[in-house]
């Protein structure tokens, strides 16, 4: 008896398994891909300044890149009244799961 014919279901098992987490893992790095929120440029605003307000696990550098590219901008100046793509970071935590950790009711 052949190892295929022996083990042949475990194997579709692990072989469906797999295709389906690969499916998913691309279909979710889309979806984070294209997520973002726009903000309209105020006066005094910098990307640097956008950067420390909304990058949480970037550094600002990185993320002022980011937004480069999202925006499709050759430089880092940035005009007041122009709205801006920003990528979108989603809380792990909520906010009320944060006020609760913190003690405040």
């Amino acid at each position: 008896m052949t190892f295929i014919q022996k083990y042949g279901f475990i194997l579709l098992i692990v072989f469906l398994c797999t295709a389906f987490t690969i499916v998913g893992v691309l279909k979710e790095a889309k979806a984070a891909s294209n997520s973002y929120i726009e903000v309209t440029i105020e006066e005094g605003d910098t990307l640097w300044g956008l950067a420390q307000d909304y990058s949480t696990k970037d550094h600002p550098t990185k993320w002022i890149t980011k937004v480069m590219k999202l925006n499709d901008l050759h430089s880092t100046t940035i005009i007041t009244g122009e709205t801006l793509k920003l990528p979108k970071v989603d809380s792990v935590v909520s906010d009320s799961m944060i006020t609760e950790l913190a003690g405040e009711q």
